[in-house]
Parts: C-alpha cells; sequence; structure tokens
C-alpha cells in the first residue's frame, strides 16, 4: 500500500485535540474595553499527553489567557497576528510538558468586539 502523499509537510492525520471553549478575555486597548471570546483546539502529538493536559488545563488555559490579553484587537483582527498568537501559544505551553507536544493550536471560535 502507498504511503499518502503529505501536503506542505503536514501530516494528513490529526493527533488527538485538547479543547478549551469559551474564554472572554480582555484585550490592550487605547480607550474603550474590546475582548475576544475565543475557543481553541490544542493538537497533541501522542494520546499519552492527553492526561497530563488534563491535568494542566489551568495553566494552559492561563497561558492562552496571557498571551492573548497581551494583544490589541488589531494584532488579533488579521492573519499573521493569528498565526503569530498560535505559535506563542504553542511554544509557551510546550515548556511546559513533559509526556508529548502541542503541534498544533486551532481557533474554532474567534469574535472580537
Amino acid at each position: 500500500k502507498p504511503a499518502k502523499k503529505k501536503s506542505h509537510g503536514d501530516d494528513l492525520t490529526m493527533g488527538p485535540v485538547f479543547a478549551i471553549d469559551n474564554l472572554v478575555i480582555n484585550l490592550m486597548s487605547e480607550g474603550g474595553t474590546k475582548y475576544a471570546k475565543i475557543s481553541l483546539g490544542l493538537e497533541l502529538d501522542a494520546q499519552e499527553l492527553a492526561p497530563e493536559m488534563l491535568a494542566k488545563k489551568a495553566l494552559v488555559t492561563d497561558i492562552v489567557i496571557t498571551v492573548v490579553s497581551s494583544k490589541t484587537a488589531e494584532e488579533l483582527m488579521n492573519i499573521k497576528g493569528k498565526e503569530s498568537v498560535k505559535n506563542e501559544i504553542m511554544e509557551k505551553v510546550n515548556e511546559k510538558l513533559k509526556d508529548g507536544r502541542v503541534k498544533n493550536v486551532y481557533f474554532t471560535n474567534f469574535v472580537v468586539q
């Protein structure tokens, strides 16, 4: 059976996803309060990481809030800004894990008001 071709070096099969839903986060703002309501999924490289992610859910959630709240609404409204936030979340979470790593971050809901 021939191996499936990989597109852009990414795996076509997704790993297990750890979800964090419905965070409401205040954003950096000049005058007036802006906030983001987001849900995200962190793709894990292995199922063995799931228990550690569950045990560290508060820590992971805090990292997401800290990263997102350091941005302005303008930064979060463009693709480049969102990519940068995903990478920052992934790096900071991976620093705190020992049983595996997060290999992708997906926003499943993203509203800035």
